[in-house]
């Protein structure tokens, strides 16, 4: 945490620079009735650019009014922070700016104050928060202030332009200047997209002097959010790069301070579940959103509002109208898909949302404006996943055996389209009765063991002799996906054995297994390769987080709850980065229930590693 303030202090040099030579010495407008030498001192001191003291000068003024007026204190307060800005101490101006009551202030002065807030978002680098707080100060903005406002928002439109090569440029300054660190060239510019990135660098590979940031960069930034692989691409870049000084430690601390420094909404309502036979699940949503809470430090803690969403129907956008008239920065939930579908129906979100659940019809949400996105644990993702898995490992030819239900033919057509357009062909599909335990008749005609024996039948009666023959299952297919139940599957699998397929490659999704798999009861299972979240994965980290949380909770021992408190420890944490991934695809969060990313910024995809079952226990696939 040592190396905060070196990196406020750097952050986009450039536009600090410009700001500090351009911006306008003082306000025009007189903030005391008094013609106080000692302001008219101050002010002479801003116009000589000495703004450090000024801003010093400011709060030994503010200090001694605070008795007399504490109101024209807090006007002194708010110079000595646009001294600190003009001095290009964002974090000293954060400082005072925050412990300011404009609850009462209107006009110039409540423009001005959100024109500092601005100031201090650009220097930090959040530029969406710098245009809001600048949609704020437009109203109102006395004249001699709008030099500044057009300098602040002439340099946001240059660095939404080309944000990473203003940085690079900075980084430039810094070396040649001998002013560099190594922390700087991670403070310019790991917040800029990989693509931009990686562009910088294959256009300055020829450069010794830029090489080695740019690349621990690129490196740091393709995995930022995922600190397994982070500290792997650290270690890997240090090995490249061993004569620089900078070890791989020090990058990993300071990116770790840099993640949990990255602001989130102040306050955050949370729509759960209020039907009776949904409270489990409800629960378990709430446990693990605070379970991700109260991992943050207290400081960065947000405000959570949990409300239960009740059982008639468009309940939800009660809970919508309420966020909107309390202040709420941010909407998590529904979980239930008819409360989704019932807010995907407003032509607006609002406010930031993130859904629990997609839409019965995904093309609902994306006909809506306004920040709203909609995450899940949708099987049909992983039987898309399992097909693309399937194809990269070279089977073309599938047979699907689903679950005579809606959601296993749903499961099998999710597999089946995406199989079919990667090239692959669906030889054969048939659906089994999940209340039958046993499938060997519709396994024999689903892998043509009949007309085997249909054949054997027809040599003995034109023969005469009664010949030995053993069946011999279809030969035109190399993989088999299974569209099941645990319980099913667990029976389906030694009857595949039996019927002689028992080497044929068999796919699924995680509802193969009930949560993690364990030998004592998957043992059957042995062979078949699905995808499976993290937290699922007694190896991961993540399978160290759930085993303490299902010590801690209850019910987490049902791998649906469990699955749900993942969810919802998920959900939160991608608050806080939704609006950097939606401005790179490349950025991903390594989340408990998959790797997480915004490809078409409405629809959270979920990427899943994937395992072999060996012997009842996961094992990744080679």
């Amino acid at each position: 945490m040592a190396a905060q303030p070196k990196t406020r202090l750097v952050a986009l040099l450039i536009a600090v620079v410009v700001i500090s030579a351009c911006a306008p010495s003082g306000p025009a407008v007189r903030d005391a009735d008094r013609p106080d030498l000692a302001v008219e001192r101050i002010e002479r001191l801003e116009q000589t650019g000495a703004h450090a003291d000024a801003a010093l000068a400011w709060i030994s003024l503010a200090e001694a009014a605070e008795l007399e007026s504490p109101e024209q204190a807090d006007v002194f307060r708010l110079r000595a922070a646009e001294a600190w800005l003009r001095a290009g101490r964002a974090n000293a101006a954060r400082s005072i700016l925050a412990e300011l009551d404009p609850s009462d202030w209107t006009g110039a002065l409540r423009s001005r104050l959100e024109l500092a807030w601005a100031e201090v978002a650009f220097m930090e680098g959040d530029l969406e928060t710098a245009r809001l707080r600048m949609a704020q100060a437009a109203n109102g903005l006395p004249a001699q202030e709008r030099e500044r406002f057009d300098l602040l928002d002439d340099l946001i439109l240059r660095a939404e332009s080309n944000p990473a090569r203003e940085a690079l440029q900075a980084l430039e300054t810094a070396i040649y200047s001998n002013e560099f660190n190594p922390e700087l060239a991670l403070a310019l510019l790991i917040d800029h997209p990989l693509a931009s990135l990686q562009e910088l660098q294959m256009q300055n590979q020829h450069r010794p002097e830029l090489a080695p940031w740019l690349d621990l960069v690129v490196s740091a930034r393709a995995v930022l959010l995922d600190p397994p692989r982070l500290d792997d691409a650290l270690r890997a870049w240090q090995d490249r790069y061993p004569t620089v000084g900078y070890p791989a430690e020090a990058a990993s601390a300071w990116l770790e301070a840099w993640r949990q420094t990255r602001p989130m909404p102040d306050r955050i309502m949370v729509a759960l579940p209020g039907r009776a036979r949904m409270q489990a699940a409800s629960q378990a949503l709430r446990n693990g959103m605070m379970a991700a809470w109260l991992s943050l430090r207290p400081q960065d803690r947000p405000e959570l509002l949990f409300r239960e969403v009740a059982e008639q129907e468009d309940a939800i956008l009660s809970l919508w109208f309420e966020a909107r008239e309390i202040g709420i920065d941010y909407l998590i939930g529904p979980l239930e898909r008819d409360q989704v579908d019932s807010l995907v129906a407003l032509p607006d979100a609002g406010l930031p949302i993130l859904l629990l659940n997609h839409p019965s019809n995904p093309d609902s949400l994306r006909a809506m404006s306004g920040d709203i996105h909609a995450v899940g644990l949708i099987p049909e993702e992983e039987a898309e996943l399992a097909a693309v898995q399937a194809l990269v490992l070279g089977h073309q030819r599938a047979l699907v055996l689903a679950q005579s239900s809606d959601w296993g033919r749903r499961v099998a057509d999710a597999f089946q389209s995406t199989f079919e357009l990667g090239g692959g062909r669906i030889m054969d599909r048939a659906e089994y009765s999940a209340t039958q335990p046993d499938h060997s008749a519709l396994l024999e005609v689903l892998l043509n063991l009949d007309r085997s024996e249909q054949r054997a039948n027809d040599i003995r009666r034109i023969t005469g002799q009664d010949i030995e023959f053993e069946p011999q299952p279809r030969t035109d297919i190399d993989l088999i996906f299974l569209a099941s139940r645990p319980d099913d599957a667990r029976s389906i699998r030694p009857q595949l054995r039996f019927q002689r397929v028992g080497e044929l490659p068999v796919f699924g999704t995680s509802s193969l297994v009930e949560g993690s798999p364990v030998p004592e009861r998957d043992g059957d299972l042995s062979g078949i390769t699905l995808p499976l979240p993290p937290w699922f994965i007694d190896t991961s980290a993540f399978g160290d987080e759930r085993r303490i949380a299902e010590r801690r909770f209850n019910n987490l021992s049902n791998p649906a709850l469990s699955g749900l408190h993942a969810l919802g420890a998920d959900a939160f944490e991608l608050v806080r980065w939704s609006s950097r991934m939606q401005r790179d695809d490349d950025l991903y969060l390594a989340g408990r229930t998959g790797r997480l990313r915004y490809p078409d910024s409405r629809l959270v995809e979920r990427d899943l590693p994937f395992i072999t079952i060996v012997n009842g226990e996961a094992r990744p696939l080679q």
